[in-house]
């Protein structure tokens, strides 16, 4: 089974915790993800995937992991693992963002757009951990 890495971005409002959510190639609310990269390390794939899927900078927390298995476009069902990326910077342009749309809301919208439910586990540990 495929490993991919990648990221729950979340920014710090006066509401609490938004996190940063995107767009997948079919159309369904998703967090930055791809193939592991050997080159960058589990945490340089998830912040590469941050900043070219949603256009996104931060600090990786990677003692903090979420793990799901998730099935990708292909079919193929893959070893997830999602760290918390506290956003420092929004880019207004990214690499994909002639494909993909980009939202920041609160947890709970986050989880009414969610369609997988390991998905939505690993947001609502993601929530106790940084949002209780």
């Amino acid at each position: 089974m495929e490993k991919q890495y990648g990221a729950i971005p979340f920014v710090r409002g006066d509401e609490g915790i938004e996190v940063v959510m995107i767009t997948s190639a079919s159309g369904y609310w998703i967090f930055p993800k791809g193939r592991f990269e050997t080159d960058h390390g589990k945490g340089g794939t998830a912040r590469l995937e941050a900043l070219e899927e949603a256009g996104v900078e931060g600090k990786l927390f990677k003692k903090n992991s979420y793990k799901a298995r998730v099935y990708i476009k292909s079919g193929e069902r893959v070893r997830l693992t999602l760290y918390p990326l506290e956003v420092r910077t929004i880019h207004e342009a990214w690499k994909e963002d002639f494909r993909r749309k980009r939202k920041i809301l609160s947890v709970a919208k986050a989880k009414k757009l969610i369609t997988s439910d390991e998905l939505l586990a690993c947001l609502e540990k993601f929530e106790r951990d940084f949002a209780g």
